[in-house]
């Protein structure tokens, strides 16, 4: 799929993410000039009608969504059976991946990062759009701290079609709601859960529930409760564990009923006057209320009424007093005295019981993680403290003693004690920049680095084996024995080869040293064989390896010398003074397994930097290259094996002479060996 263009607009560059619905590539918007990511289903989904129609449903609504903390979408549609999403490119990495790097992440940090979720997740809510699927893995941080949430357009679709493909389902079934893991319609408030879920991870390092298999983690879901997470980690604040835990409620009536509600309580959770609030429980507003109770009605008691016809009045009669009967107090004083006495004899023989306190044997958890550790003591009904101490050679994460010992007999709710690795204790990182590079392995070496990688750089500021960057950078704490060094040195100036320049123009030479960063110093001098204006000669000479910077000299003609006496006869044009050079080309027995690349280069007169030939051999073979070499000028070659020089000539006029006359000498003997 690399290269590929999708809808003829998109051409898709690399992979940036791969996941069991689909894989997200990096790609090129040609007709904005942009970049942006294209999420393509995998091809196991194309023939799901349902999912499709969903899927291009709910991507589209999701395009209505513009807000800072929401990944854009653009484009949705089908290219040759290739469904996809076009959506905003975010350069960073995922939250999951953020938490794996750095454990628990700091109270004010997951705030800080969850609030922007929260706040992009109440217009999505106004815009009647659910998520359905907030969970780490969908949460982009940018590499300036923007937190965004993605993969709106795939929610829906995925409640239906994950049923039947469980590799979907397992990075999902964490976070799910207890509504959503039972087949149940999700809303808002099931948002709200899975953003809970995610709080959770991030301030405890550890999701909320686990299990063998997804099924085991939803029936977690809808049945237990989860750990607290002040047990996990005792600096989250009373608020924000409150948080976490209302978020978390099975209940839906129980949660927020709306993520500006939660991000209300957000916005507040680190006042001073809420650090130590009273703790929230999902029953405890049941309990609290005012229970009804219905009043007793009593019925009315009839009094007997004597009518006495006395002025008119009518006058009830009197009931006769009772006579008051005496207390027997000596009956009340031997009842107490009896029951009391009973209470001590059961108090004897009950209190031993009611009070004893059952023992238990620590068990030994040294070398777990801290997580398993925690639940093998809660098992035990012991209570856990956290200590974490630097250690260079336990793992981090790992226990590496325990408080007290494994096998004590101790009371239950008791406290262990458990120092957690922090690994080896961090350093700063040693500045070896500018250093030479032998001394800087050295240092480095000392200080206990042992994984050094070097790259070689060119600089035209810096000496051959000068360190020009390291990585890490000086002062960021490290651990040396578990710290990989790449250090970038100089190779020095870059060398340049000076081309055959002679019978060039000025301007021809200006625009060479230009691109090849050297620097040329002309000078002149008459000629009666070069034109005016081209090279006679050059200092270094042809294809000579210079550092990049160097001068070099050029003398230009200036024509011939005018002569003030008029010459007594005109002398002959001189003549041009053509050589053969024999060039032969020999191999190695190695070279001769496999054909080698054989090509000549020459300038002369009637040319400059042209090839008289590039073929492949599989033996030594001879080469005949005629050279023209003007009055004054110079002819030079060089032979090329596999790209490399391996032979190179400069000939000058007056050589060409001597060379011609050797030729002839060679020709007249091999005619007297023939008579």
């Amino acid at each position: 799929m690399i290269g590929k263009r999708v809808s003829g607009r998109y051409k898709l560059l690399e992979v940036i993410g791969d996941g069991g619905m689909a894989i997200v590539y990096r790609a090129k918007d040609l007709i904005l000039d942009r970049d942006v990511a294209v999420k393509v289903l995998r091809s196991e989904f194309n023939k799901d009608e349902d999912f499709i129609r969903r899927f291009k449903r709910e991507a589209e609504s999701a395009t209505s969504l513009n807000h800072p903390n929401i990944v854009s979408i653009y484009d949705v549609g089908e290219d040759e059976e290739i469904y996809f999403i076009v959506m905003e490119y975010v350069q960073g990495k995922t939250l999951k991946q953020y938490i794996k790097e750095h454990g628990k992440i700091s109270v004010e940090e997951s705030l800080h990062i969850m609030k922007q979720i929260v706040s992009g997740m109440a217009v999505a809510h106004d815009y009647g759009i659910i998520h359905r699927d907030i969970k780490p893995h969908n949460i982009l941080i940018t590499d300036n701290g923007t937190a965004k949430l993605t993969d709106f357009g795939i929610a829906l679709a995925i409640t239906s079609a994950t049923i039947t493909h469980t590799n979907s389902i397992l990075g999902s079934v964490h976070y799910f709601s207890p509504e959503q893991a039972r087949g149940g319609i999700a809303n808002a408030k099931s948002d709200i859960y899975s953003f809970g879920a995610v709080l959770y991870e991030m301030v405890t390092g550890r999701v909320p529930f686990v299990g063998d298999s997804p099924v085991s983690v939803a029936l977690k879901h809808l049945q237990e409760n989860v750990i607290e997470p002040r047990r996990l980690n005792p600096e989250i604040p009373q608020s924000v564990e409150n948080i976490v835990l209302k978020s978390l409620a099975k209940n839906p009536l129980r949660r927020y009923n709306s993520a500006d509600e939660l991000l209300s309580d957000m916005n507040s959770a680190l006042d001073p006057d809420r650090m130590y609030e009273q703790k929230w429980n999902e029953e405890s507003e049941e309990d609290e209320k005012t229970k009804y109770i219905p009043p007793i009605v009593v019925p009315p008691v009839e009094t007997p009424v004597k009518k006495v016809e006395a002025e008119g009045e009518v006058v009830k009669e009197k009931k006769p007093e009772k006579p008051k009967k005496k207390r027997n107090w000596w009956l009340i004083i031997l009842i107490s005295l009896l029951l009391l006495g009973g209470a001590g004899i059961a108090a004897f023989t009950m209190m031993p019981s009611i009070f004893y306190v059952e023992e238990v044997n620590v068990p030994d958890v040294a070398g777990e993680e801290y997580v398993d550790a925690f639940d093998s003591l809660r098992a035990e009904g012991l209570e856990v403290k956290r200590q974490e101490v630097f250690d260079p050679e336990i793992e981090e994460g790992l226990v590496v003693r325990q408080d007290p010992s494994a096998g004590t007999k101790v009371k239950q709710q008791a406290i262990v004690t458990l120092f957690v690795s922090k690994g080896p204790e961090k350093e700063n990182m040693p500045d070896v920049e500018g250093y030479n590079i032998e001394d800087a392995k050295e240092r480095l070496k000392e200080d206990g680095f042992s994984q050094i990688n070097i790259n070689y750089e060119e600089s035209d500021t810096e000496p051959e084996g000068t360190v020009l960057e390291q990585s890490p950078d000086r002062d960021e704490k490290v651990t040396p024995a578990e710290t990989e060094v790449t250090l970038t040195v100089s190779s020095g100036t870059p060398s340049v080869q000076v081309e055959n320049l002679i019978g060039a123009s000025e301007q021809d030479v200006k625009t060479f040293t230009e691109n090849a960063g050297l620097t040329v110093e002309f000078s002149k001098e008459f000629s009666d064989t070069v034109e005016k204006g081209r090279v006679i000669s050059q200092d270094p000479s042809p294809f000579t390896q210079v550092e990049k910077g160097a001068t070099i000299s050029v003398v230009l003609s200036d024509g011939p010398e005018e002569s003030e006496e008029p010459p007594t006869e005109e002398e002959p044009p001189a003549e041009d003074r053509t050589v053969t050079k024999d060039i032969e080309v020999k191999l190695d027995k190695k070279d001769r397994r496999e054909p080698v690349t054989v090509k000549i280069v020459y300038s002369d007169k009637n040319a400059s930097n042209e090839v008289f030939v590039e073929e492949q051999i599989t033996d030594k073979k001879k080469y005949q290259l005629p050279l023209t070499i003007a009055e004054g000028g110079s002819a030079s070659y060089v032979v090329y094996i596999n790209g490399k020089e391996q032979e190179s000539e400069t000939i000058n006029y007056d050589d060409a002479k001597s060379a011609n006359a050797r030729m002839s000498n060679d020709d007249d003997e091999e005619g007297d060996d023939g008579d």
